[in-house]
């Protein structure tokens, strides 16, 4: 079975490979953007089954690239999971309201974040199944 692909988007550039290490270890392909720019990028080179997206970045920030994901015909199919280190109820809102799919707090579980981000490329099958049926 080929692992799931999910683009890892954030500024802090320790935590970037700490997580491209431990999604590979739990059997993801995880594909490193340091910035929004280089994330809208290798989204050219193919499609993820999700996105983790860090909501406070500078330049562009994750609010607006999910707002311009969310827009695109091809790449709005994909879910995203918000992170951010705000407080919760606030980023979490903002979050949703900018077409994140889900929002987990920073610090986060990595447990917490394998069973969101399965949960995420899961239903988003599921909806693509449904979608292609007579």
């Amino acid at each position: 079975m080929t692992p799931k692909k999910v683009v890892v988007v954030d500024d802090y550039r320790d935590l970037l490979v700490f997580l491209g290490k431990v999604l590979a270890i739990l059997g993801w392909d995880a594909i490193l953007a340091d910035n929004a720019r280089e994330a809208l990028t290798k989204l050219e080179y193919g499609l993820p089954s999700v996105i983790l997206l860090d909501m406070r970045m500078a330049g562009m920030d994750g609010f607006e690239v999910a707002g311009i994901l969310k827009k695109h015909p091809v790449y709005g199919k994909i879910p995203i999971l918000a992170a951010s280190a705000y407080p919760s109820c606030v980023a979490r809102a903002r979050s949703l309201t900018a077409g994140c799919d889900d929002f987990i707090s920073k610090p986060f579980a990595i447990s917490a974040l394998q069973t969101r981000l399965t949960r995420l490329v899961s239903t988003a099958s599921q909806r693509a199944s449904k979608a292609t049926r007579p």
